[in-house]
């Protein structure tokens, strides 16, 4: 007579992968979702150094002044959000509208160095025409205070 012979049931040790990537994928859109983006502008100016300069984290317009040649009037270059204005007359058109949408509207003016001082004030101008009383003026740090 043949008995059978009992198997013995061996157990192995299996690690589940799907709740670890469910993890890392919520901490993935959860990193992503939460981060702040810094955007920086593709235009390329040389701004002027001043000493106090503050970093504007919060705009919701920008208007960059190239030198150079080209622009309104061939004085240079004029941008709002890295689309190039071809006339002011355009430039306060966008101003006017986006100030319809937004009253509360917070311009960051980007001068180059180079550029005269009335173009700059010719900016202000049609900006507080139309209405925008928050701006702002961009400038890099001096020099001295950035080795601190």
């Amino acid at each position: 007579m043949k008995f059978k012979r009992e198997q013995k049931l061996k157990v192995r040790a299996t690690l589940d992968m799907t709740p670890m990537i469910d993890v890392v994928f919520q901490l993935i859109l959860f990193f992503m979702l939460s981060s702040t983006f810094v955007v920086q502008s593709s235009i390329n100016i040389r701004m002027a150094e001043a000493k106090g300069a503050t970093q504007y984290e919060q705009k919701d317009l920008s208007i960059t002044l190239q030198y150079g040649e080209g622009g309104p009037d061939n004085r240079g270059p004029v941008y709002v959000n890295n689309v190039e204005v071809q006339t002011m007359e355009e430039l306060s058109r966008i101003l006017a509208e986006r100030h319809a949408e937004q009253p509360d509207l917070m311009v960051l003016i980007r001068p180059d160095r180079h550029i005269e001082s009335a173009r700059l004030i010719e900016v202000l101008g049609i900006a507080n025409s139309v209405g925008i009383e928050r701006y702002g003026i961009a400038a890099q740090p001096a020099a001295d205070e950035t080795s601190k």
